[in-house]
């Protein structure tokens, strides 16, 4: 059964990428916005996880807000289901960047670069936007989850203009990381979630989740900098624009549970700024106190 609903998301997601080739971008956002509305009305129990991720984010709730983060991923979904379709110059006419050339000063100084997301945003469209400009990147993504089937399949969208795609799951994935980053690739991660739950108890809007601890450790081994990197939808922009924030260098910190703190701030500062396209539809915070795996114990 699941294997026939995976086999009909992949066939669903071709027609539409077809579809959006004869569809004008005011059609096409009309049609998302529509459609963000009602998966909200029909998402009941992902409206409730919405609800308490906003309101540890902002101490309150506005259902508009729920509703809105509905139709920003449906906006931004829509977009990415357009990525075969798109040529470098129209993603390129598609996006405003902010500290770019952050990445080619830290690839100067030849230890790679960690680039760390959050699911912010277009977070799916970076990949391709920055591989249109020249760098040549190596994301992580898990597999187990939605099935190798799949991930195979949704390569043609991720890989469309020279992103490589790495499996969470390799055995050796480390070592590769760490090869890529003396080869002074960058390394892209999502660091906001404990998808494998091997993660350790973190205070993140002053309530408990865990964080995955890899991210910070790679970079402590590879002596790599880390850069918090997010692409969001912004009304004053052609579409997305590009933030980077500085580096955050691992020598400059005592330890690897030190860079996750400094990591972890830097994803609230991001998340506070654009909390209505922050798409986590899973929970995330646990009701406990800091307990005996809290990072810095």
């Amino acid at each position: 059964m699941a294997l026939q609903i995976t086999d009909m998301k992949q066939f669903l997601m071709l027609i539409l990428t077809q579809l959006l080739r004869f569809t004008t971008i005011e059609l096409k956002d009309s049609i998302a916005r529509v459609g963000g509305f009602l998966w909200y009305i029909v998402a009941g129990e992902r409206r409730e996880i919405v609800r308490e991720n906003l309101k540890t984010i902002k101490g309150r709730v506005n259902e508009s807000d729920v509703r809105r983060i509905f139709i920003n991923f449906a906006l931004v979904y829509s977009d990415i289901l357009n990525i075969p379709n798109m040529t470098p110059s129209y993603l390129h006419s598609m996006v405003k960047s902010e500290d770019v050339d952050l990445l080619k000063i830290e690839l100067e100084r030849g230890k790679g670069v960690i680039l760390v997301a959050s699911h912010l945003g277009g977070m799916e469209l970076a990949g391709p936007y920055l591989s249109i400009l020249g760098y040549s990147l190596f994301s992580v993504a898990e597999s187990k989850g939605p099935g190798m089937d799949f991930f195979r399949f949704y390569l043609h969208y991720r890989e469309r203009f020279g992103s490589t795609i790495l499996r969470l799951e390799e055995k050796r994935l480390a070592f590769t990381l760490i090869r890529l980053l003396k080869e002074n690739k960058i390394v892209v991660l999502v660091g906001d979630r404990d998808i494998q739950g091997t993660g350790v108890d973190c205070e993140f809007f002053g309530r408990v989740t865990p964080f995955p601890r890899g991210v910070s450790l790679l970079a402590k081994k590879a002596g790599a900098p880390l850069i918090v990197g997010f692409m969001t939808l912004d009304t004053d922009t052609p579409r997305y624009i590009t933030r980077f924030f500085p580096p955050l260098y691992p020598e400059d910190y005592d330890s690897v549970e030190d860079l996750m703190k400094a990591t972890i701030e830097l994803f609230e500062k991001e998340i506070s700024m654009y909390p209505e396209q922050w798409f986590v539809f899973q929970r995330v915070w646990k009701e406990k106190s800091l307990a005996k795996r809290q990072i810095g114990q």
